[in-house]
């Protein structure tokens, strides 16, 4: 396709809302149409009943994504999943790929989460989630810790948390079968998801899987969205042209 701008679908992490790629957003600049998605029961549709399986969140973004693809024909178009969103996003391209009712992402790009659940809260005791919820939401630095007996804030925020982490552990990739062609991105810290186990990526992305290191902790792209941007509309030029970066 001949157009200089393309569509980037934003899929947030566990718990996230569509505003948190704004920054990237701005970074990228207008060779970058975003197309933040909101999660139901987050954001902008806190009142909405909240997904409790990637199957129900796909379903959901599905019909918005088809749509703008509609709307906007003579664009190429990627995806980007932060945490949580990687899975999300991953979840996404499989039916975009099997339902073949849509033209293909040129490359897609994950961060921050390995193809592998949340084994942990398989085991926690049901009286024990809702503080080991709150401990891991504030070590990934999600919030502060200072909210942690703040009863009115987790009211609020405890279920669609609970929630996003449950579908992360319920998720099933070792009876996944789904590879494709489609050229994937990883960012990622070693501090946070080591490279050990983001490489399993390359089981999905079997014709090429690039990798991006960063340092910090869970949101490194706090520190690092410019040159996250950069790295997509980068990728975006050798993919289309064929320029050497």
């Amino acid at each position: 396709m001949s157009n200089d701008k393309f569509l980037l679908f934003c899929f947030p992490f566990a718990g996230g809302t569509a505003e948190f790629y704004d920054k990237l957003e701005n970074a990228c600049g207008e060779t970058v149409k975003f197309v933040k998605l909101e999660y139901p029961g987050h954001g902008t549709r806190i009142k909405e009943p909240l997904s409790h399986s990637f199957a129900e969140l796909t379903n959901d973004l599905y019909p918005q994504i088809i749509d703008t693809l509609n709307k906007n024909p003579d664009m190429d178009y990627s995806m980007i999943g932060y945490s949580m969103g990687s899975i999300a996003m991953f979840d996404m391209l499989k039916r975009v790929v099997f339902d073949n009712k849509c033209r293909k992402p040129w490359r897609v790009f994950l961060s921050a989460h390995q193809p592998q659940p949340i084994k942990a809260l398989r085991n926690i005791p049901a009286d024990g989630i809702d503080d080991w919820v709150k401990e891991r939401t504030i070590d990934f630095g999600g919030i502060d810790r200072r909210l942690f007996h703040n009863k009115s804030f987790w009211r609020v925020y405890l279920p669609i948390f609970k929630a996003d982490y449950q579908m992360i552990a319920d998720y099933d990739f070792g009876s996944d079968s789904f590879r494709t062609e489609i050229p994937a991105t990883v960012f990622y810290s070693e501090e946070d998801t080591p490279y050990e186990e983001m490489v399993g990526w390359r089981e999905y992305f079997t014709e090429s899987c690039e990798f991006v290191e960063y340092t910090g902790s869970h949101f490194f792209i706090e520190t690092y969205y410019e040159d996250m941007a950069e790295v997509i509309k980068s990728q975006y030029r050798r993919d289309r042209t064929g320029e050497v970066l």
